[in-house]
């Protein structure tokens, strides 16, 4: 593999891995997000049976 290809490659890699974990903490914060709002909704129903 000649030099500048094997950059490429290895500066790719980089890239691909911090932007699997932006990905992977985007889907964990809207994880926690929607788990938070169901439990509040759930407390609100609990609160007002009507």
């Amino acid at each position: 593999m000649t030099d500048p290809l094997f950059a490429f490659v290895d500066i790719g890699l980089v890239f691909a891995l911090a932007l699997g974990l932006a990905v992977w903490q985007l889907v964990v914060l809207k994880r926690g997000l929607r788990r938070d709002r169901e439990a509040a909704r759930l407390a609100e129903r609990e609160r007002d049976p009507s």
